[in-house]
């Protein structure tokens, strides 16, 4: 697998990052507290001035379909140990029973039946009610061409629908509820392109009701993790 260029960004590069990865850090810690909804600043917006200006005034909310996070620089490696253990158990609604982490070229179960060498790196948390938080990145560099046309084979994916009020995931990007038979009866997918780091963010959940609620902890804890990885110093 091919890794990562040699050739570090400039030091104004670096700092354009840097002022990027405070914003989204911050309005992490926003999104954490009020739990479906986050400030102004997350969208990288000024509030628009109001009449009111006195220390009472209450600052106007912004819903988690105005958070966008193209621009954060996420890498092609290992990052389980960068992940919070807080922010896994919130996602997964209770404590970790078991996890099944991955590297690229490791041999592993990468579906029923079929044990290959894994191309991504890979992070899955189980809890014992059967919830499933899970994030992978693939290995190689993804192009926008190829990125375009995964976006358009999740939005086909039979007994799923397009989220169309999800965070935008990377550019381009898709988020998805699915319904299936098995135990996992609802599985909420966020995916996108990051730079040419191809990400995808996902949470599974069982029983036979409370899909919103699902969607609602799948953005949350996928923004936390894509905020995180991009949290580089």
């Amino acid at each position: 697998m091919s890794g990562s260029s040699n050739e570090g960004p400039s030091p104004r590069a670096r700092a354009r990052r840097s002022r990027s990865v405070r914003r989204w850090s911050l309005a992490v810690a926003a999104l954490l507290v009020t739990g479906v909804v986050v400030w102004g600043g997350l969208s990288g917006r000024d509030v628009a001035p109001t009449a009111d200006r006195s220390p009472s005034a209450t600052p106007t909310p912004t819903p988690l379909s105005s958070v966008d996070l193209s621009d954060l620089p996420i890498e092609r490696g290992p990052f389980c140990d960068r992940l919070e253990q807080a922010d896994v158990e919130r996602a997964l609604g209770g404590p970790v029973s078991g996890t099944k982490h991955y590297d690229s070229g490791d041999r592993v179960a990468l579906a029923s039946g079929l044990r290959d060498v894994s191309h991504e790196f890979d992070c899955t948390y189980d809890a014992a009610l059967g919830s499933q938080a899970r994030v992978w990145v693939f290995a190689e560099p993804v192009t926008a061409t190829v990125a375009r046309t995964l976006v358009r084979e999740a939005r086909a994916e039979k007994g799923c629908s397009v989220l169309p009020d999800a965070p935008t995931y990377g550019t381009p990007a898709v988020a998805t509820l699915c319904r299936t038979t098995g135990p996992a009866s609802r599985v909420v997918t966020l995916r996108g392109l990051f730079g040419d780091a191809w990400t995808t963010c996902r949470l599974s959940t069982p029983g036979p009701s409370g899909a919103t609620r699902t969607v609602e902890r799948a953005e949350q804890w996928c923004v936390r993790v894509a905020t995180t990885l991009g949290a580089r110093p």
